[in-house]
């Protein structure tokens, strides 16, 4: 597919939405300073070029009991995307991401489990599944997963950062499950229509969303298709041998200022950092990883890259 080319509306519109396209479009409209009908004409144009390739809710999946978070790496003989497919959610295990890549790695998985034997039974179906096909598997455990907003258009706005940091299990009832069910299937799905699937009244929907918005719901985000405008996803995964509080406070201011970044994680595993990056060329993705080593050189051990290739859907509840 063709490059699409964005103008400074574009950037600013797709930088806004990114975290909220939930607000009504006349407020969109308004806080990128342009009317109602471009905003509606531009968004409709991304979403037909397959630029946004759609929407979803990143809920705090501690509180819906799955205590156990880890991120996969797959080495297999012969990946493909239709392999990649055929990696589901399980009763007691939720594939959250999935990733084909390419270098040391070929597919990365992030899953959460409700209990630490539903990830073994994981990794031994991946086995049953492809027999000799898989070569290798590395194991990262996250205690801490921070997604930031879209800098690469200069949108700063920290206040929009989704942090996924371990709390306790929520008790929620039948119509919070049913609210919950419907806003993970159709992120965009209107407050009148959630009201319509859930059969209760919209006042009552509207306060129990907002209510779950605070505890549960950590916020929204769209899922484009960076290739379409000429950027790449890598990995770039760092052995520290110095993970006390003031370096973790370190690592998180130096990923939230970066523009580049998109994405951080501090955790148990052979690598205990990494970070997500958004580049446009290997000059780019180079000079990131150079200032990268150069701030963390007095606790980096050992350093790995790894090229995201394709994302498929997120699979949020």
């Amino acid at each position: 597919m063709d490059e699409i080319k964005l103008d400074k509306i574009d950037r600013k519109l797709l930088s806004y939405v990114f975290h909220n396209f939930r607000e009504p479009i006349t407020k969109i409209a308004k806080n990128c300073h342009i009317s109602r009908e471009q905003a509606e004409y531009r968004i409709e144009k991304y979403e037909k070029k397959g630029l946004i390739k759609g929407y979803f809710t990143f809920f705090n999946l501690y509180c819906l009991g799955y205590t156990k978070n880890y991120i996969i790496r797959l080495r297999v003989k012969n990946p493909n995307k239709e392999k990649l497919a055929r990696i589901n959610s399980q009763k007691k295990l939720l594939v959250l991401t999935r990733m084909h890549c390419y270098g040391e790695w070929d597919y990365i998985l992030t899953v959460f489990a409700k209990e630490k034997n539903n990830v073994f039974d994981f990794i031994s179906q991946l086995y049953d599944l492809w027999k000799d096909d898989l070569l290798d598997y590395e194991i990262f455990e996250p205690i801490e997963l921070h997604f930031f907003p879209l800098k690469i258009f200069g949108n700063k706005g920290e206040d929009k950062t989704i942090s996924l940091i371990e709390t306790k299990k929520l008790n929620i009832d039948e119509l919070d499950q049913k609210i919950l069910q419907e806003i993970s299937n159709n992120a965009k799905i209107k407050i009148v229509e959630l009201a319509e699937k859930t059969n209760e009244k919209v006042e009552t929907v509207n306060y129990r969303l907002k209510r779950l918005e605070k505890s549960l719901i950590l916020g929204y985000m769209v899922f484009l298709d960076l290739d379409i405008i000429g950027y790449k996803l890598a990995q770039v995964i760092l052995k520290l041998n110095n993970l006390s509080n003031q370096n973790k406070s370190k690592i998180i201011a130096y990923a939230n200022q970066r523009e580049k970044i998109h994405a951080c994680s501090i955790g148990i595993g052979n690598f205990n950092t990494l970070f997500q990056i958004v580049y446009k060329t290997p000059t780019e993705l180079s000079e990131e990883i150079n200032k990268i080593k150069e701030n963390f050189s007095d606790n980096l051990v050992d350093y790995s890259l790894i090229h995201i290739e394709n994302e498929l859907n997120p699979k949020t509840i």
